[in-house]
C-alpha cells in the first residue's frame, strides 16, 4: 500500500467526491428526459463533460501516485471506456432521442460501473 501525505489523501477524497457529483449529474440528466420540469439537463450534461476533462487530468496524476498499485492504475486507465461512450454523443447532441438512448443505455452505465470499480480500489486510501 502506498503511503500518502495528508494533501494527497485530501486530493483522493475530493476526487471520489467529484465522481459522486458526476453520478448525481447523470441521475438529473436521466430524470430530465422524462420530467420536463428538469430543464437544465443539457447544462448538467455539459458540466459532466467538463468534469470528465478534470477526471482525465487527475487520473494521469493518480497513475503516477499509485504507480506501485497496478490494480488502481489499470482501473483508472479504464476511464477511456467511459470516454468512448461519451464520444458517441458527438454529432448526436441535438437529436433528443439519440442523446437519451446514448446517455441511458451506454454513457451513464459505463460511468457507473467504472466509478464503482475505482471507488472500491481507492476506498482504503479515502478512509485513512
Amino acid at each position: 500500500m502506498v503511503v500518502l501525505t495528508a494533501p494527497q489523501i485530501e486530493m483522493v477524497q475530493k476526487y471520489v467526491e467529484l465522481l459522486g457529483t458526476v453520478e448525481e449529474g447523470f441521475a438529473y440528466v436521466e430524470e430530465s428526459f422524462v420530467n420536463y420540469e428538469r430543464t437544465q439537463g443539457d447544462a448538467v450534461l455539459a458540466d459532466i463533460f467538463m468534469a470528465f476533462a478534470q477526471i482525465s487530468k487527475t487520473n494521469a496524476h493518480l497513475c503516477q501516485l499509485f504507480a506501485e498499485e497496478p490494480d488502481i492504475v489499470n482501473g483508472l486507465r479504464l476511464f477511456s471506456d467511459v470516454l468512448e461512450e461519451a464520444y458517441k454523443l458527438d454529432g448526436n447532441f441535438s437529436d433528443t432521442n439519440m442523446k437519451q438512448r446514448i446517455v441511458k443505455q451506454h454513457l451513464s452505465p459505463a460511468f457507473q460501473a467504472w466509478k464503482l470499480s475505482v471507488t472500491r480500489l481507492l476506498k482504503r486510501y479515502v478512509e485513512q
